[in-house]
Order: C-alpha cells, then structure tokens, then sequence
C-alpha cells in the first residue's frame, strides 16, 4: 500500500513537471522576439545582460536615459507590484503602453518647441541613389531643404489627432522604425545623416531667421519612403507618423562649427543586420567631406528657410515656422551618406536592424570593429568617441 501511494505521488510529480514545462514552452512562444517585435527592441535595452529578467533598477535607468526621473518610480512599481525586484519579458509586454506612454512624454519633452528639417542631396550621388535625381547630373551644392516635423501650434487646443496637419505628427523614435501603412507605399530604406541640433535666432521683428547656432551632434535616421503612389512633395515620403524617425539618445556637444573645429573629425557609417549576417550599408563618410558643412552651410540653410518656394518637390519652410508660432531649436539632418553596392540595391524588410554611428577618427582611425559593432547591435553602451543609433524595422 505504501509501495502504491509512493509510486502515485511520483507519477503525479512527474505530470506536473511535465505540465509545468509545457506550460513554460507556451509562454516561451506566447512572448518572444518574433511574437512581440516592437517590444522586444525596447526590452533589449532594458535587458543588457540578456538574462530574460531584470530589477527595478533596470526599469529606472530607462527613464533616467530618457530624462524622464518623474516617471522612475511609478514604472518600476506598475511592472513591478508586489516588489519582487524581479521584471520579466512577459510583465514588459503586458505593461507596454505605459512604457510607450513614457517614451512618448519623454521624446516631446526633449523636442519642446523644436522642429525637424532636412538637407537633400548634401552627398554627390545621394539624390541619384535615391531615385530624387538625374544619375547624369554633377551637383556641387545641396538641392534644397524639406521639413520633416513642425510642432502644432502652442495654446491651441486639437481634440482629434486626425485633425494635426501631416508634418505635426511626431515622427522621431529611438529603438523602432515602423513600416509605413500608407497606400501605395513601399521601398524604404536607411538614411544614415548626422544631425545636428541648433537654436533659431529670428530677427527682431520676427519676419526672418536670423542665424542658426549650432549645439549638439547626433546619429540620424532619416528613413525615407523610395516609392510612394500619388507623392509630388520629398517631405510626404519623411514622415509618416510615429517611426518614420530614429535619432541616437546620445550626442556629442560642440560649442563651434567651423573648419579645424571637432566636427572635422567625425565620421558617419551605418549597418543592416538581416537573418543575423551584419552588411555595410552606407560608406564610411568623414562630414567634412558633405557638399556644404561649417558655416557656409548654415547660412545655406539659413537662406532656405527664408526664401524658399513652393515649387516642384520642395516647400516654404519659414510660413510653417510661422504657423508652429516659431519653434526656437531645430534638429537638421544634414545628408545622407553614400549607399554601399548592397545598401542601394536593398531595402528595409521587418525585423532588419540597422545601426548607423558617427565617430571620433582619431580614437577610431579605422573605424569601430566587428566586435564593437556586435555590441551596439545588442545594445551595450558605446565606448567614448561613437554615437550610436539602433533600431529594428517593424
């Protein structure tokens, strides 16, 4: 008899092991990196250690790399309840769109009053690449500017978000870039830029910008839509909503633009991982090397944004200003690099992850190697020298 209870208790253990396990392997497949794509991207910054769980601390460090302390505590308790210190994949998802919530706060906050503009055609061939010009043609300057965001109109109430005008939707994101679900879309691809963040300085009476003063350098994706049905403005295939954008969270400061300056020495460079194998997708490109940089290019801009004319594929910038009630900084790709043979002839497809770096060619006369590659692909944090953009297309 007690031959039998033993032998029933050791069946039962082993269904339930066997059921927990079962069990473990559905969770396992419910919430993973192919089932939750979009959070996974963020959970891989979450989870440096790529352990599968990680503590409050994790979820507060997120936070403060966003700049957003205020939301610290109040994250690290929803995903985490009954204070276990412990924070799973599966209690990431489950909570996603709070962290959503705070990422969104956090990126307004940082582009308060800030608009986006673009530099086209800044690398000779870039355009042609692109498919925006006549591969024949030699260009010696940029084609012209476009606006990739401008701000809604401050103090003024929107009680439907249909009811934003195109370019007012926030298009910025750090860790994804999400497929556009325009009709007709198709072809995106990679713009690995350095942008550069400036102040606007109007003139008095507010009828022109003055001059731009240049603050911060960062790695900027200016993702773009290759081909888009009924399109007849660049701007229309820049932003798209949410993740039409990607800027690195880390940049480097600069108090001068001018030629010998430490800008000289920066140096752009962008990668795709597709099915696990690493493809250069845009030649190492010292900025300085860009069509227009220092100075000259920012009063290039500068008289853009006040002359400017609605006229082919461009549009007046400085009405849009005016309209955003004149937004006081601006974040400016300044041109895309130089496609690589493998980065012109492929295009973005779900779960590509690209990487695009700027870095110090004195520290790095060789440019980053395949190992440190690796670890800004799995997001570990850049060493001094580089600014780093990650993002997984979705």
């Amino acid at each position: 008899m007690v031959i039998g209870v033993a032998g029933g208790f050791a069946a039962g253990a082993a269904v339930a092991t066997a059921t927990l396990a079962c069990w473990q392997r559905h969770q396992q497949t419910r919430f993973s990196q192919k089932s939750h794509p979009r959070e996974w991207a963020v959970w891989a910054r979450v989870d440096r250690a790529q352990k599968g769980v990680v503590g409050r601390n994790a979820i507060r460090s997120l936070c403060y790399r966003f700049e957003s302390d205020e939301h610290a505590e109040v994250l690290a308790k929803l995903l985490d309840p009954w204070s276990l210190d412990r924070i799973t994949f599966q209690d990431f998802v489950n909570n996603f769109e709070s962290v959503q919530m705070m990422r969104r706060a956090a990126r307004l906050k940082l582009w308060h009053r800030c608009c986006g503009i673009g530099v086209a055609g800044n690398v000779a061939g870039h355009m042609a690449q692109a498919g925006e010009a006549d591969e024949h043609g030699v260009a010696t300057t940029p084609a012209a500017i476009f606006s990739y965001y401008m701000p809604p109109t401050p103090f003024v109430v929107q009680d439907k978000q249909a009811d934003r005008q195109r370019l007012e939707h926030f298009p910025v994101t750090y860790a994804v870039i999400s497929f556009p679900k325009i009709p007709g879309a198709c072809k995106v691809q990679v713009e690995p830029e350095m942008g550069l963040y400036a102040d606007i300085v109007y003139s008095a009476d507010r009828s022109r910008v003055e001059r731009l003063v240049p603050r911060r350098v960062a790695a900027f994706n200016d993702c773009s839509i290759r081909s888009l049905e009924g399109a007849s403005k660049l701007s229309q295939k820049k932003n798209w909503g949410a993740g039409s954008k990607g800027i690195s969270l880390r940049s480097f400061p600069i108090d001068s633009f001018a030629p010998g300056s430490f800008v000289d020495n920066l140096t752009l460079v962008s990668y795709v991982k597709r099915d696990m194998q690493v493809y250069q997708y845009s030649v190492n490109a010292p900025v300085r090397n860009y069509l227009l940089f220092h100075e000259p290019l920012l009063e290039w801009i500068v008289e853009c944004i006040n002359s400017q004319t609605d006229t082919d594929k461009w549009e007046e910038v400085f009405p849009r200003l005016k309209e955003s009630d004149y937004p006081t900084s601006t974040w400016i790709a300044l041109g895309a690099g130089e496609y690589t043979h493998w980065g012109q002839q492929n295009y973005l497809q779900p779960a590509d992850e690209t990487v695009i770096m700027i870095y110090d060619e004195r520290i790095f006369p060789d440019g980053p190697s395949s190992e440190e590659l690796e670890r800004q692909f799995n997001d570990l944090p850049a060493p001094e020298g580089i600014v780093t953009l990650h993002q997984t297309f979705i």
